[in-house]
This record gives C-alpha cells, structure tokens and sequence, in this order.
C-alpha cells in the first residue's frame, strides 16, 4: 500500500493524543509513595521530564492537525510529510510514562554532593508520615544508598555538607521508631546490611549519633525482635544469625558502646524478664569473645554490659526480698525470678569460664587478663575487673535476701567457675577474693556484723 502524500490519512488525530495524554496522567496518580519521594530528591527537570514529552506529543498532533497540506509541501524533508509528525508524537508518547517509570524507580546514586541535604530533608518528611506505606518507601531509597551515606562519613570534613547530611540521616532517620521497628521485627535483611556497612567503613558514635544504638534498644527489649526470634529458633532468623552480624563485628563493638546509654537504659531494665536475660548473655557472650580474639575491643564497654547485669541481678534480689517481707513464700510465687538469677549466676560462675577457651586467643589480651589489680567495672584496661566487681556485688545483693536454699544454690553456682574451672580463665579470682575480704575486714573495724557478706561466709563456713 502507497502512502498518499497528496490526501495523507491522519493515523493520530487530536483526540486519540489527548487520550494518550490522559493516560499518561492517569498512570502518573498510580505512582508509589516511593516513586514521588526519588522524583523529590532528583533534579526538579528529571521529575518534570514526563510532562514536557506529553506536551511534546500533543504538540506535534496539533501542528499535523492545524497545518494544511499545502503549507507541508514549503518545509524541507521531513517536515514535509505529515506521517512524521504522527510518528514523532507516538515516540514522544512512549517516551513520557518511560521517562516517569526510569527516574522514578531507580534509587541508586541518589545520594552525592549535590542531592545530600534535599536527600535528608526527604526522608525525614516522608517518615514524618509515619505509615508503613512511607515508611517502607523511605527504607526503600535509604538502603540503596546507604553504603554511600556511609562512606561520606569517611572520605569528607565534618564541615562539608555531604558530611554533615550523612551524619544526620544515621542519627535521625536510624532513630526513628517507625524505622526502628519494621528494621527489627519485619527487615532481617536490611538489618544485616545495616551493620555491614557500618563495620565496612569504620562509622563510629560520632559520626553516626544515636540511630545505630537505638536499633540494637529496640533489638534487646522489644520482645517481637530479631533477637528473639533467634533465640526462639524462629523462621529466617536462624540461618541469618543477627547476634552474629553485630556482636562478632570488633568494629562495631569498637566505635559503638552497645551496653552503655543510650542503648540501656535504667527505665527499662526491670522490664527485661527472662527472655529478655537470655537475649542479653548471649549478646555478652559473644563480646568477651570477639574482645578476647582479638584484642580490638575496649574493655570498658564489656565491663558496662557486666554492670547491667549486676544491676538486674540487683533489682531481682531486691524484689524477691520485699515479697519475703510481706510474708510470701516466693520458692513458688516467684519462680521466675529464681530462674533469672540462676541464669545470671550460671554466666558469671561457668558460662564465662568456657567463653572462647578453646580457639585462638590475643596473646596481649590473655597475659593482661591474668594480672588484674581491683574488681572495678569501670576499668578500661581488662574485663576480668568487671567479673569479679559483678561477683563480688551479687554476694552483696544475695545477702538482701533469707531464703537460705536457693540462695546456697545460687552461691554455688556463682563459685562455681573458680572453685572446679579456673584453669579455663585466669586472673578473676584475687581481686575477687580481694574485694570480699576488704569488705569484711571494714566491717570488722567498724565493729558490726557484714551483712552484706553474709551468703559467702556461710558457703565458707
């Protein structure tokens, strides 16, 4: 079939284009929460190219359509023949919604010198929605970009803008609870990838504020949290071992201190409970084993997570003591708080003893260890200190209490390390029995009885 270039056949006539315009618009009300938050960090004629190829096409149906024949036949090729026009505006049509799609779904390269503060300041509006429609679409952008959030922290001066906007998303954006809690109950994945990059490129408290902190709060104390789950046996968190990704990280462990404020706090310690002590040892756990392994963590921070310990042994003895007072047989009404400080007993006299005893140590790290001046959990220089401070107080707290058989139980348990396993960790010992016999050589000075010594001198005879 011959094109008739005398009488041409109109193949887009004006009301097929505005139809196609339409749909163009009507295709741009069914974007995602995530499409409009990538088009508001890029370059305003990124977001505006779909319409500017709409208008192009409409364009070219208005000028096939308003221009005579005779007026083609005056304009050099192509412009002379009308098929061109109608052929032009399709390819303009296509490119419209093309366009949309293209620079609306792709989330990569987002963040750089350029975008960082629109970056920021997107992201802290779209979470400010707080849905989890927003909220997801704001994971969804952070996430593609986050190992260069991450890497700005590094490679730029803090007065640089770049800079001070990465600092920003990791300590606003991280912090918030919407964030937080899709990344600890729903984002197994996002969560590891997190703390990759984060270990990846040495982001330190300084750098990062709070964000990283409070994710490892919520992973604690939220019941529902990956931690949980693992210890639970639950599902994906299983084979991805979350416990894993942040607690065998020296890195992390290094720059960040995850037993200390904000992490923990007083407020929410009572509320811990069983589960809640298991998820916490294990943490424990695994820092004395990435410290003693490699020498790179700061004792200090192990020994504010043996505090806490000592601090919730404390408060279990002290509500066990109140109910004995009240005339409560607590064997029976208070069975798990028994548990729990047989649990807390049980890590502190064997479970530690075992930690990492048979893999390869920091040779630094072991001889430091075994000459340990004073029990004392604020000692920058050996976690040993931090043992037997948390011994010594739990002696303290047990004497709070008059059940004397699950107390002798518990004393038992908290001898046990040093009395059948001290081959296994050197150097806890002496400033334990130090710290103990100081206390009672005060008290007998001060000419009465030491009470709060009474659970060892009983063991001892």
């Amino acid at each position: 079939m011959n094109y008739d270039f005398i009488n041409p056949p109109v193949y887009l006539d004006l009301g097929g284009a505005l139809a196609a315009f339409g749909l163009i618009f009507a295709v741009y009300q069914l974007r995602k929460p995530q499409w409009d938050l990538v088009l508001k960090i890029r370059d305003k004629w990124q977001g505006n190219l779909f319409l500017f190829f709409g208008g192009i096409g409409l364009l070219l149906t208005l000028v096939r359509v308003l221009i005579s024949e005779t007026l083609f036949f005056c304009l050099p090729f192509p412009f002379d023949i009308p098929l061109s026009y109608e052929i032009a505006a399709y390819l303009f049509f296509i490119a419209s919604p093309l366009s949309l799609i293209y620079f609306s779904t792709r989330t990569r390269g987002l963040f750089n010198k350029k975008t960082a503060r629109r970056f920021y300041e997107s992201l802290v509006w779209e979470i400010s929605k707080t849905s989890d429609e927003n909220l997801n679409a704001a994971l969804g952008v952070l996430l593609p970009n986050f190992e260069e959030i991450c890497k700005a922290t590094q490679e730029h001066n803090q007065k640089e803008e770049i800079h001070q906007s990465a600092s920003a998303i990791l300590d606003v954006v991280l912090s918030d609870a919407g964030i937080v809690k899709i990344l600890t109950t729903k984002r197994l994945n996002a969560l590891q990838y997190i703390f990759a990059m984060v270990a990846k490129h040495n982001v330190n408290r300084r750098d990062a504020g709070i964000g990283i902190p409070i994710i490892v709060r919520n992973l604690f104390y939220d019941k529902g949290s990956f931690f949980y789950k693992h210890l639970e046996r639950e599902g994906l968190a299983l084979p991805l071992n979350i416990f894993e990704s942040i607690f065998n990280s020296s890195a992390i462990l290094t720059n960040f201190d995850l037993f200390g404020y904000p992490t923990l706090e007083y407020s929410m310690r009572k509320e811990i409970g069983l589960s809640g002590i298991s998820v916490f040892i294990e943490a424990l756990s695994r820092s004395i084993k990435t410290y003693l392994k490699t020498g790179n963590v700061p004792p200090r921070h192990i020994n504010n997570g043996l505090s806490h310990l000592s601090e919730v042994f404390g408060d279990l003895c002290l509500k066990i003591s109140t109910e004995e007072r009240r005339g409560v047989d607590t064997q029976y009404s208070l069975k798990d708080e028994w548990w729990a400080l047989h649990q807390i007993a049980n890590f502190l006299g064997h479970g530690y003893t075992f930690l990492a005893y048979q893999e390869e140590l920091n040779q630094e790290i072991r001889e430091r260890e075994k000459n340990v001046p004073e029990a004392s959990f604020y000692s920058d220089s050996t976690i040993n200190a931090g043992i037997a401070a948390a011994l010594y107080k739990a002696f303290e707290q047990l004497s709070y209490i008059e059940n004397t058989t699950d107390t002798y139980h518990t004393v038992l348990e908290l001898l046990h390390g040093m009395i059948y396993e001290s081959q296994y960790k050197e150097g806890y010992r002496p400033p334990f029995e130090k710290r103990m016999w100081e206390q009672i050589a005060a008290n007998v000075v001060n000419r009465h009885y030491p009470a709060a010594l009474r659970t060892y001198l009983e063991f001892i005879g």
